[in-house]
């Protein structure tokens, strides 16, 4: 008895030592800088630790610093020049250029440091949009767009030049139903939600349905209209739905973790360093969280303050009134694009439910890596275990 109790005593330190919620809070802040509070669908997060917001009621994109005060803000759906009425998804590049699409004109709209770029109309064409979504810039600097409303994902040069698509509507493997979010990892596999099937579709860069994953539901790997995903530095895959909570997944969509967010969670970011960012929606109210998880590591990035950002865009305050959204899919008004698009090559590989003899898809393998990692608190936990055992055992 006098040894078994120790030994108790050492496995229940231990599981509590390394035992680690799978996020905590660190922050949260509210729409700033006047309108009303309504509905916001993206966020994004640079390198340098801005945050963007699409606020789509007030037909905005606002600008954050890391500490949560607003820094600019910037949209005009009246502008003559350059109009957007519902900002939707939001990417930054390595640059610091910011792309967003406009689900209501079905453009997407690009904002460099010297000016601004517009591509695409309504449309089923090449190039042109049904209520676009969802973006995301890859390491090479070409653009994803989640073109809902035509069920699939078209693909974009830095320049705006139309580059290639997949998808159609249904719910085979490579099909979709109204798909909004998309991430894609540094190889260029792209993992999209399918928001209308209530599942994660994993696809390469050529095309192949490489993994699915999810169904509709409230449990562990389930979604309910899942609409936002990003993924951490390791390839861990994030996925925002309805259901007040973000899910974590391994690359080959092993179900991981739960991070309660307390609001119907829109959209999710997450930076270099781990850290996550979350767009939540309570009534007409959003909020955005950032969490800290077992593998953040504390940031090295220079606190950024309005006099030594630069200032890419006026500050502009819309005076029109605010509207609410329930759907991506919503009546659109016809703008003309203020650039032209070259056609490329369409891509739209055959798949299949599941691989078969014959087929071209593969299943991704599962890699699952386990890091341990020895904090002070940890060490000197251990080292006091370590003397128990030690008088235990030598009288002393």
């Amino acid at each position: 008895m006098r040894i078994l109790i120790p030994v108790l005593l050492f496995f229940v330190l231990v599981q509590g030592v390394f035992a680690e919620e799978p996020c905590t809070l660190i922050r949260t802040w509210g729409a700033q800088g006047g309108g009303s509070n309504t509905t916001a669908n993206g966020i994004a997060v640079d390198s340098s630790g801005t945050i963007y917001v699409t606020d789509t009621g007030n037909h905005r994109v606002q600008e954050y610093l890391s500490n949560g005060s607003l820094f600019t803000e910037w949209g005009n759906w009246r502008a003559v020049t350059l109009k957007f009425e519902r900002p939707w998804g939001i990417a930054t590049d390595s640059s610091h250029n910011v792309y967003f699409t406009d689900n209501k004109n079905d453009t997407v709209l690009k904002f460099t440091s010297w000016g601004s770029e517009v591509w695409g109309s309504e449309g089923s064409a090449n190039g042109q949009f049904d209520a676009p979504t969802g973006i995301a810039v890859d390491r090479t600097g070409n653009v994803y767009v989640a073109d809902t409303g035509n069920d699939r994902i078209q693909v974009f040069h830095s320049t705006g030049t139309y580059l290639m698509q997949w998808g159609s509507t249904g719910t085979m493997n490579g099909h979709f139903n109204a798909p909004e979010g998309i991430a894609v990892d540094s190889s260029g596999t792209m993992y999209v939600a399918d928001t209308g099937n209530h599942r994660i579709q994993k696809i390469s860069p050529t095309g192949t349905v490489l993994a699915t994953w999810g169904s509709e539901g409230t449990g562990n790997g389930q979604f309910d209209t899942p609409a936002g995903i990003a993924l951490d530095p390791w390839g861990n895959v994030y996925v925002a739905d309805l259901t007040s909570r973000l899910q974590e997944f391994s690359p080959a969509g092993e179900y991981l973790a739960t991070c309660d967010t307390g609001g119907a969670t829109r959209g999710v970011a997450i930076d270099s360093s781990g850290y996550i960012y979350a767009l939540m929606q309570s009534g007409t109210r959003w909020t955005i969280g950032i969490y800290k998880t077992p593998s953040s590591v504390p940031t090295q990035t220079p606190t950024i303050t309005p006099a030594s950002r630069p200032t890419r865009f006026e500050i502009t305050t819309p005076t029109v009134p605010a509207t609410s959204q329930t759907s991506a899919l919503q009546t659109k008004i016809p703008v003309t694009p203020t650039t032209g698009l070259t056609a490329g090559p369409v891509t739209s590989p055959e798949v299949s439910p599941a691989p078969a003899a014959g087929d071209n898809a593969t299943m991704a393998t599962p890699v699952v890596e386990v890091t341990i990692r020895n904090t002070g608190t940890q060490v000197n936990i251990l080292d006091t275990i370590a003397g128990v055992f030690r008088n235990l055992f030598t009288g002393k």
